[in-house]
């Protein structure tokens, strides 16, 4: 089964040549470069690992050191998720943190295996008796604990910028991050999984280190080949740099913080409802929230207030409130006879199948179909009640 990890190298580096051949790269691009290169890193050493078992150990440097990188890719994918759903990312000093396992585990590793002969680590590792060490024990429980950790953590932050998004944008599949979000919750499973083997192994001894750490990187192989293609289309979500100062967030959009009276608060309801009326902006399947207060003329923090304070809606509810409500109106006009459901609701400002419907049926309760079937019937009962 080694061809496996062959594959899995060849994998990420050849999605990492494909990553450098993209034109207009983003931060973002950059650590899953970093991602797809510590995964490759940590593949290859266990085949080199596992040949050297294999074959007499021609390379006795090379030696027990893929787990150690595996204190790294939590970091990485943590990092590759924090610069997507920020508008501009900053590394921060305070974020130095995240390597201090790495470092306090590689120069642990150093004293307590690295500098022996290597006559004594190629007899260490032939017999497996790193495996009743405490070090080895204490180096299995906590590469578990880190990877759930942030498998967990990166669950949290796709979670925060997918609610963060319904406060700024009407449309958001293709940046709300939903293939992460699944890659994460299958790799939570499976790395869990494969990390309780190597804990029981720690009681009970049922397998050789050498069928573990294939294991756990064959499931590797493929996940750096789903991360790497996603990744490698991911759109970026923030197109505009100086869009940070013009979101609004969950927190900020529920505190009252512009100071205006209610009096003046309800004027502008009124103001904003006409306009969504007879301008109707839900058309443009582009619209943002920075967009609308530009039109309406207020800072977008305002309109995010009285959205979520007063009118007790996200901005994407908002805006699709309204498209739903334009589709009931246009699905039976006769002038769009000639069209399809999805075509009635790409008029409407939806850009995708899976929004409109998931919309409608929120609002709703049906499916657009049944809607129309529904109205057909009245109008028809109408008809023969004349």
């Amino acid at each position: 089964m080694n061809y496996i990890l062959i594959i899995g190298t060849f994998e990420a580096i050849f999605l990492i040549l494909l990553l450098l051949s993209k034109k207009n790269k983003t931060r973002s691009d950059l650590f899953l470069g970093i991602i797809l290169s510590l995964y490759a890193s940590s593949i290859f050493t266990t085949y080199i690992e596992i040949y050297n078992i294999q074959n007499n150990f021609p390379y006795p440097q090379i030696i027990n050191l893929n787990w150690l990188i595996m204190f790294l890719h939590g970091p990485a994918l943590w990092f590759y998720i924090k610069s997507l759903s920020s508008p501009v990312f900053r590394f921060k000093l305070t974020y130095l943190l995240h390597f201090i396992p790495f470092l306090a585990f590689l120069i642990a590793h150093y004293f307590n295996f690295i500098n022996l002969p290597a006559v004594e680590k190629i007899h260490i590792a032939k017999s497996e008796l790193f495996k009743d060490q405490a070090f080895y024990k204490i180096s299995v429980l906590s590469i578990g604990i880190s990877t759930i950790s942030y498998n967990l953590w990166a669950l949290k932050l796709i979670q925060k910028h997918r609610h963060n998004l319904l406060f700024n944008f009407s449309k958001i599949e293709d940046i709300d991050l939903n293939w992460l979000r699944i890659l994460t919750i299958a790799s939570l499973i499976c790395f869990g999984v494969n990390h309780a083997l190597f804990n029981l192994d720690l009681i009970f001894h049922y397998a050789s280190h050498k069928i573990l750490s294939l294991t756990v990187y064959s499931f590797a192989s493929v996940y750096i080949l789903v991360i790497g293609y996603f990744g490698l289309q991911q759109k970026k979500v923030f197109v505009n740099r100086d869009i940070e100062n013009q979101l609004t967030f969950d927190k900020s959009a529920r505190i009252k913080r512009s100071g205006t009276s209610r009096k003046e608060d309800n004027e502008f309801i009124n103001i904003l409802l006409s306009f969504m009326e007879q301008k109707q902006p839900f058309l443009d399947p582009e619209i943002t929230i920075s967009k609308l207060s530009e039109l309406l003329k207020v800072k977008t923090e305002y309109l995010s207030e009285i959205l979520n304070l007063h009118l007790n809606r996200t901005f994407f509810d908002f805006i699709n409130k309204y498209r739903v409500e334009e589709f009931k109106v246009q699905c039976v006009s006769e002038t769009n006879s000639h069209l399809s459901i999805m075509g009635i609701a790409y008029n409407c400002g939806f850009n995708s199948k899976a929004s409109f419907y998931r919309a409608f049926n929120k609002f709703e309760g049906i499916s657009p179909s049944a809607y129309i079937q529904n109205v057909s019937q009245n109008s028809e009962t109408a008809i023969l009640g004349k």
